[in-house]
């Protein structure tokens, strides 16, 4: 991993215009532009247009008509918030979270190869000016810490099949409603993720509470086994506070997406 970062580092000094392709589990693509970086494309997390999509906020007829009308300039942002209403301020939240979001599920295993490819950047919705590596490297450990620290390995957290242990009907809280409704020991947080339009790292960590809560199973998983494993088997995190905590009633802002806190270009998770 320190040798990726260091390659990051290196092409955003070198003002990088271009791809830097990641083989791992998962792959991914960072596209930066002149050494910051304006999107991250993986399977590990759900991108910008499908947290809008899933969430709500657009329908697909609008992402359609914004696509073919402003993608080849870059100008998907700016026909979204024309035709469907969705303000500039929340178009930017969205990307940037889905970004450092993307970021986050690439951290989670070590990559296998990587290769920058220099080009033209053309990303329907990109992070502008784009997200210097030095914060996007310090959010992934203040966040791999957090999940470490709460629950165990957040590699096998990630990858673990969720199973309910209440009913969706009974729980106040909309994020949590939601999880339930998909929580049939099928499915990963990442599932989830993409299924009810939030980033990963948000459903994990309401994962996390959720069983310390009793809301889902906690069973332990497999201890891992691969090159990239963390080393430690996932273990149900202890109560807070002993019995579930009172949430208020009525419902949540769809979705819930991750706010960006004033100052400091990094999101913040709901």
């Amino acid at each position: 991993m320190s040798d990726f970062r260091s390659e990051l580092t290196a092409l955003c000094e070198q003002r990088f215009t271009g791809v830097l392709r990641i083989e791992g589990s998962p792959a991914g693509a960072m596209h930066l532009r002149e050494g910051l970086i304006a999107g991250i494309v993986t399977p590990g997390a759900p991108g910008p247009e499908s947290l809008l999509l899933k969430s709500g906020r657009i329908t697909e007829r609008e992402w359609s008509a914004a696509y073919a009308a402003g993608a080849a300039e870059e100008r998907v942002a700016e026909q979204l918030t024309a035709a469907a209403g969705i303000g500039a301020a929340e178009l930017e939240v969205v990307t940037v979270s889905a970004l450092y979001d993307a970021a986050f599920a690439l951290a989670l295993n070590r990559p296998e190869r990587w290769q920058a490819e220099p080009g033209a950047v053309n990303l329907p919705l990109p992070v502008r000016p784009g997200v210097h590596p030095r914060d996007l490297l310090r959010e992934n450990r203040r966040r791999l810490s957090e999940l470490s620290q709460r629950w165990g390995s957040p590699q096998q957290l990630v990858m673990q099949r969720v199973t309910g242990r209440a009913a969706p009907s009974g729980v106040a809280n909309a994020r949590f409603r939601d999880i339930l409704l998909h929580a049939n020991g099928r499915h990963t947080p990442r599932d989830i993720a993409f299924l009810v339009g939030r980033g990963t790292f948000a459903v994990v960590t309401d994962i996390v509470s959720m069983t310390a809560r009793g809301l889902l199973d906690g069973r332990p998983a497999p201890a891992p086994t691969g090159a990239g494993a963390a080393g430690a088997a996932i273990r149900t995190p202890a109560r807070e506070g002993g019995a579930p905590a009172a949430v208020p009633p009525g419902p949540l802002p769809p979705a819930a997406l991750p706010r960006r806190r004033p100052g400091t270009g990094r999101p913040t998770t709901n």
